[in-house]
């Protein structure tokens, strides 16, 4: 058999491996969306801004359920002493998977802003609105105006929300030459904190498309010291900092390149 042949029939049983293990993974998730949801619902009728303190307990059990009882990665957390105290911060980071969420969620006590379309899978909708999620339509404005002030109410109430100025997931593991930097603009405005940090490796647990897992990866998180609005600093000059301090630390890590060409 060629070299040629082997390699192609190898990442063939590689694809198979990750589709395989990415279904049988949705069924474990699913099970600890369920149960992670379950211990949050009594506080439902707290209002927003005020509940997050306490439901952000069951989707950080969420979040390593998925990390490590389902995929086994082993992750390099730097910079844990850098979050701040007390709550009511916003994470900044660059995105190159579906992981980036879970290792935010689980890491910096953060939940984030996504499509309105993840309101509504069983379990995960609700665990995300009750812990703070932020749902919006990406093709209303209204809804993109909804996302700034639903931000700085979970802020001002104590909670952490996370935002990828990117909008969405790396395709090709290059950082977007675009960021929105609406939400850090307005949180400096605000007077808040923003943390900057970056991922690198969570594109080899869960790649960018297809279904497709692989467990027992190495990736990490990296959490900048916090960051506030210097007196007479414009809140557009301080989001480019925040941006620029993301993108330093990603190309640090190898998080501004190209992904692989292998599964």
């Amino acid at each position: 058999m060629s070299p040629a042949r082997h390699r192609v029939r190898r990442s063939d049983v590689k694809r198979l491996f990750g589709a395989l293990w990415a279904v049988g993974g949705m069924l474990v998730v699913l099970v600890f969306a369920a149960t992670s949801s379950i211990p949050i619902y009594p506080f439902a009728f707290l209002p927003r801004g005020k509940r997050e303190r306490y439901t952000i307990w069951g989707a950080r059990y969420f979040a390593w359920g998925c990390l490590h009882p389902v995929l086994f990665i082993r992750d390099q957390i730097i910079g844990r002493e850098n979050l701040p105290q007390e709550g009511g911060y916003l994470v900044v980071s660059n995105h190159r998977s579906w992981l980036d969420v879970a290792l935010l969620i689980l890491h910096t006590r953060s939940q984030g802003v996504s499509k309105k379309e993840v309101a509504w899978i069983p379990f995960f909708g609700l665990n995300g609105w009750l812990s703070g999620a932020i749902f919006f339509d990406r093709r209303s404005k209204d809804g993109r105006g909804r996302v700034v002030s639903d931000t700085l109410e979970l802020l001002a109430g104590g909670a952490n929300v996370h935002v990828f100025p990117e909008g969405t997931r790396t395709r090709d593991g290059r950082l977007s030459s675009k960021a929105h930097l609406r939400l850090v603009q307005a949180a400096a405005q605000a007077d808040r904190v923003v943390v900057p940090c970056c991922t690198w490796g969570t594109e080899r647990g869960v790649p960018a498309s297809g279904i497709y897992a692989m467990p027992f990866q190495s990736m990490g998180l990296q959490i900048g010291e916090p960051m506030r609005r210097a007196p007479e600093e414009a809140a557009e000059a301080f989001a480019e900092r925040v941006w620029a301090q993301v993108t330093t630390m990603a190309r640090a890590r190898g998080a501004d390149a190209p992904f692989s060409a292998e599964p």
